[in-house]
């Protein structure tokens, strides 16, 4: 009979430790998904010329995937007519088995 429960005492750590594993991982595909959608907003800025409908759109399209985005553009060499955009994502992040939630900002600059 001890045979018995240390053997389905160990399934149940196993168990948990696998769902832990699995709950990290997901967290860390959404942090890479959240990554790879700033790096093509950065991009269609860019491609765009820095058109404020294109920066509208973007943040359209960040509220519809649950992140929020923030684009401050500036102009550093009027001149030149050089412009540069700061692209900052903030998105959630949960882990429920281990109660941890949390929001995350990354930031990018468009040239």
């Amino acid at each position: 009979m001890k045979y018995v429960v240390e053997a389905f005492s160990i399934l149940i750590a196993l168990m948990l430790n696998l769902s832990v594993c699995i709950a990290v991982l997901s967290v860390s595909a959404d942090i890479a998904a959240a990554k790879e959608y700033k790096a093509d907003v950065i991009a269609e800025i860019e491609n765009s010329n820095f058109n404020p409908r294109v920066m509208d759109a973007c943040r359209e399209g960040a509220e519809e995937r649950g992140y929020s985005l923030e684009v401050t553009p500036c102009m550093y060499d009027p001149d030149y007519d050089r412009c540069i955009a700061e692209v900052r994502l903030t998105y959630d992040y949960e882990i429920p088995l281990l109660g941890i939630t949390g929001q995350r900002v990354t930031k990018g600059i468009a040239r």
